[in-house]
């Protein structure tokens, strides 16, 4: 097995092989992985040698006492995202995705990276808010831009929800301006470390040219006291950067969460692993929203759908309530997608 992952960093091409033999869905995994060694890296596809590192490294995930940041878990998961932000035809992606014991690890895969990613977050804005004792915010912030490994990664998706969300809005009869500016935008599932939040308001500052009353507010909620209390903390010592936010500890469609006032509602990756408790939480929140609102969804495609699940926001109970006005695919390092939709009247 070791041998035959360490062909995968080659990233050559598929080569001749026999796999409609081994392909078949009653295969133990690791039986499979014990055959396809044996073989010989000349015979096995490009799409198994895949399958068998994701399958491989949730085994190793699984060994691991806890999901803090670490030099093992940091590996793992490099390797893991640096795997599934790779693009490949359509075909070679359902070949990996279709492989014996694959779908069944997902559920756990997903929730491994949700809890890796909160112990991420958690750990640099204890790490960033400890800097803030005896540092400037200047300070602070540049060390949180430099130092943060995903930090280029927030601002890439940002700029890109904010064109979707642009390219949503309906049209203002202003001769200066396509759309009205947005007044507050809420972000339900922020997390300790709320870095979207201050790219989106960042990137909107930057395009606003110089007009104040443009800028909106947002507002972050997270239902972990922990989160808010370790989140707004961190956002004063950030300075004038951060300026422009508010923090609310309160449940996604629960009466402590008003949204009748918010242009644009987002609803992070974590907020639900499956599309069912995604939907549910949907409609409770749009429930809470006023019409012409529009709902901001993070979801995932080709491998990516390893990491997360992929959001469908066509099914029968959305579409009483949702109109879908972008799904947005990167095929860049930024792993999630981005759905815009539209609160029905």
């Amino acid at each position: 097995m070791p041998a035959l992952l360490s062909v995968l960093g080659l990233g050559g091409s598929p080569r001749n092989h026999q796999s409609a033999h081994y392909l078949d869905s009653n295969t133990n995994p690791d039986i499979l992985a014990e055959k396809l060694d044996t073989m010989g890296s000349a015979n096995i596809t490009k799409a198994q040698m895949i399958a068998l590192s994701i399958l491989d490294t949730h085994k190793q995930l699984k060994k691991l006492p806890d999901y803090r940041p670490g030099d093992e878990i940091n590996r793992l998961l490099g390797t893991l995202v640096h795997t599934c932000v790779q693009i490949h035809p359509p075909s070679v992606i359902q070949q990996i995705l279709d492989f014996p014991g694959l779908q069944p690890i997902l559920p756990s895969l997903r929730t491994i990276c949700s809890e890796a990613e909160s112990c991420l977050e958690t750990h640099w804005a204890e790490r960033t808010l400890a800097l803030a004792a005896h540092q400037g915010h200047e300070t602070v912030l540049k060390a949180l831009q430099i130092d943060f490994p995903y930090f280029q990664n927030y601002i890439d998706l940002a700029r890109l929800e904010l064109s979707a969300i642009r390219a949503a809005m309906p049209p203002t009869s202003s001769a200066t301006s396509t759309a009205d500016p947005l007044k507050k935008i809420t972000f339900i599932g922020s997390g300790p470390l709320p870095l979207t939040s201050w790219c989106l308001l960042d990137e909107i500052r930057k395009t606003a040219a110089g007009q104040d009353d443009t800028i909106p507010t947002i507002c972050n909620v997270d239902m972990s006291p922990a989160a808010i209390d370790l989140s707004s903390q961190l956002n004063g010592a950030l300075g004038p950067w951060a300026k422009g936010m508010e923090f609310l500890c309160g449940e996604a469609g629960s009466p402590s969460v008003s949204l009748e006032d918010s242009d644009v509602v987002y609803i992070a990756a974590l907020v639900g692993l499956s599309q069912e408790d995604k939907e549910e939480i949907f409609l409770k929140v749009v429930r809470t929203m006023r019409p012409g609102a529009l709902l901001v969804i993070r979801s995932a495609w080709g491998l990516r759908t390893c990491l997360y699940p992929e959001v469908n926001v066509t099914t029968e109970r959305l579409l009483g309530v949702l109109e879908c006005c972008a799904v947005v695919h990167p095929f860049t390092d930024v792993v999630n997608s981005v759905v815009v939709a539209r609160v029905r009247g």
